[in-house]
């Protein structure tokens, strides 16, 4: 049963976009995915169908839709090149690790703010460093 409520909380909104109909859209799968669901890109921006459910490494399906949510909500905001066959892995990559970050930070009892994703998620650190005009960040004790 809990195997099915969670298949039904990824493919409600209908039926899968298939990789040629989300290129369309302007967005990319990663390589391996063959489509994603429809409520990808319904949802609200960051709301994605299991972004809750996201655990650091976790399987790549609720990374994708929210990936795929990214994408389709960034618009204007997007301030990396395009994604092309050679760098939308690395930018996924790169989204990925914004995502357990955020998740991370939200999970602090102590915190009195919310994080969320961004138009930074698919960014490297090198491309950040304009916007943060030369402040340099203390490293974080281990």
């Amino acid at each position: 049963k809990q195997w099915y409520q969670r298949r039904v909380a990824i493919t409600a909104g209908g039926k899968n976009l298939n990789k040629n109909k989300l290129m369309k859209m302007g967005i990319h799968l990663p390589t391996g995915q063959k489509a994603a669901p429809k409520a990808c890109t319904t949802a609200p921006f960051g709301e994605s169908p299991g972004m809750s459910k996201i655990r650091r490494n976790g399987k790549n399906k609720f990374y994708v839709c929210a990936w795929v949510n990214f994408q389709h909500h960034i618009g204007e905001d997007k301030a990396t090149p395009e994604y092309n066959s050679d760098t939308v892995d690395m930018r996924f990559d790169l989204f990925k690790s914004c995502v357990d970050e955020v998740n991370r930070l939200n999970k602090q009892k102590d915190s009195t703010s919310t994080s969320g994703i961004n138009f930074f998620c698919d960014m490297t650190e090198e491309e950040k460093r304009p916007y943060f005009n030369g402040l340099v960040m203390p490293e974080a004790e281990a």
